[in-house]
């Protein structure tokens, strides 16, 4: 009897060791995929370098006006980029609602990219009573040479570029959430614009 106890112990053992890595050979098909998958979404190429002039563009405002970056010179400009009606971009357009004001009194100009058509980009603006530019680049190829393109289709990555007056990239502000970039768009510029 403890003979065949000892022999259940070590057979129970073995299965119980088998099962564990069956789990986790599993999990390691599952995962890695996911991994390498959002890995590519996130960091499809590097921001822009800080000091660095910003590339030229020119693409249609949300009121199918041609505005250029060269527009902007002058002021200073926060270019940044979204995903228009998807949840994150209305919510990134609703904390820019709120933190408009400020950033008005910080003698900042505003100017958001996306993939979204100019009919999207003016429905968007009246929706939410955005004032500022609104860009169209349903062709990619600013966002694309701002490093703000992903492997998904459409999507735009969350990037900010904050260009002084000279059009000279300033910071860089990669995958904040829409309220920490502002506050620190609001502190960057309290501190550059006074120098």
């Amino acid at each position: 009897m403890v003979r065949r106890v000892a022999e259940n112990f070590e057979q129970q053992k073995k299965v119980h060791s088998a099962i564990i890595k069956i789990v986790a050979g599993m999990s390691l098909v599952m995962i890695l995929p996911a991994v390498l998958i959002i890995g590519v979404i996130v960091s499809n190429g590097k921001p822009l370098e800080v000091g660095k002039k910003a590339p030229e563009f020119g693409l249609l405002d949300q009121n199918n006006n041609y505005v250029k970056n060269s527009d902007y010179k002058g002021d200073w400009c926060l270019i940044y980029f979204y995903n228009g009606n998807r949840p994150d971009g209305l919510m990134q357009a609703r904390r820019i609602k709120a933190h408009y004001d400020e950033l008005h009194k910080l003698h900042l100009r505003l100017v958001g990219i996306s993939y979204e058509s100019v009919p999207e980009h003016h429905d968007f603006a009246e929706q939410l009573h955005l004032t500022h530019d609104l860009l169209s680049d349903p062709e990619g190829n600013v966002i694309s040479e701002y490093s703000a393109h992903t492997s998904m289709n459409q999507m735009a990555k969350n990037i900010g570029y904050l260009l002084d007056q000279q059009g000279i990239i300033k910071k860089v502000y990669l995958e904040l959430e829409p309220e920490s970039q502002l506050l620190a768009v609001e502190k960057d510029m309290r501190e550059l614009a006074s120098l």
